[in-house]
C-alpha cells in the first residue's frame, strides 16, 4: 500500500458543506439558484437578510422605528408561513424572497427600538 492510499479518505457521495447555516431547512425547491448554483439559505431566509440590511433607514428615522411597523413589516411573512405550513395554498420563492425582505426590515425596526432602549436605560442609570 502507498503512502497515497492511505491518506485517501472516502466520505460519502453527498458534496461536502463548509458552512452551517442553523434554522434554515435549504429545500431545494425553496432555495434561490444563481448560474445554476444554490445560494446557502432559502429564499425566505434570504430575503430576511437582505431586509436587516435596511436598519440605517430606521436608525435614521427615515421610516421612523415603532411597535407598528415591525408587526405591520411582520405579518405578510408570518400570514404566508402559516398558511403555507398548514397546506391552505403553495407559496413560490418570488413571494417568499419579497416577505422574508419584509420580515427582514421588521427585525432592523426591533433591533434600533431596543438599541434606543438600551442607550436610555445605561444613560438614565
Amino acid at each position: 500500500m502507498s503512502k497515497k492510499d492511505q491518506c485517501d479518505f472516502e466520505i460519502d457521495s453527498r458534496p461536502l458543506k463548509i458552512y452551517s447555516v442553523p434554522l434554515c431547512h435549504n429545500l431545494p425547491d425553496r432555495t434561490i439558484y444563481f448560474k445554476n448554483k444554490p445560494l446557502p439559505l432559502c429564499a425566505r431566509c434570504t430575503g430576511t437578510l437582505l431586509g436587516v440590511f435596511t436598519l440605517p433607514i430606521f436608525h435614521w428615522e427615515i421610516i421612523g422605528p415603532s411597535l407598528i411597523a415591525i408587526f405591520v413589516l411582520g405579518l405578510p411573512a408570518l400570514v404566508d408561513g402559516i398558511t403555507q405550513f398548514v397546506g391552505w395554498r403553495e407559496s413560490n420563492n418570488k413571494l417568499r424572497l419579497i416577505t422574508g425582505f419584509l420580515l427582514g426590515m421588521s427585525i432592523a425596526c426591533l433591533i434600533v427600538i431596543m438599541g434606543q432602549l438600551l442607550v436610555n436605560v445605561i444613560l438614565n442609570s
